[in-house]
């Protein structure tokens, strides 16, 4: 700064620089805002996609329980006829209790090397 400047030079140079000062602060405050604003959108963001993610885990948990309760896991075969379960039937109770054929009882498993029942019509 010149040292030979009347006084109310020096007040205008002094005016002109807080002026110069405080545009700067108001600028660095708004860039900080900016970046605050981004951060907090960019929490939000990954907010959303996790509850998106953990809907969408609990959507397909559940479509694959009701997939295995629905899926036959025991079987029973009398003679050369095949006959299945699921839990979902054995909780209904809606299959079959007897062949269709001799009429005995069948006896479920879920053994895949069991030997089948005779069929005696």
């Amino acid at each position: 700064m010149n040292q030979n400047l009347m006084f109310f030079e020096a007040e205008a140079v002094a005016a002109e620089a807080a002026k110069c000062e405080a545009q700067r602060a108001a600028e660095q405050h708004e860039r900080d805002a900016k970046a605050a604003a981004k951060v907090l959108l960019q929490a939000a963001r990954e907010k959303i996609k996790a509850e998106k993610q953990a809907k969408t885990e609990d959507w397909r948990r559940r479509t694959a329980q009701a997939r295995t309760y629905k899926a036959p896991d025991e079987h029973a075969m009398c003679g050369i006829r095949w006959y299945c379960r699921s839990q979902k039937d054995r909780d209904t109770g809606c299959y079959w209790h007897n062949c269709h054929k001799c009429g005995q009882k069948l006896i479920y498993t879920s053994d895949r090397n069991a030997k089948p029942q005779e069929c005696n019509p």
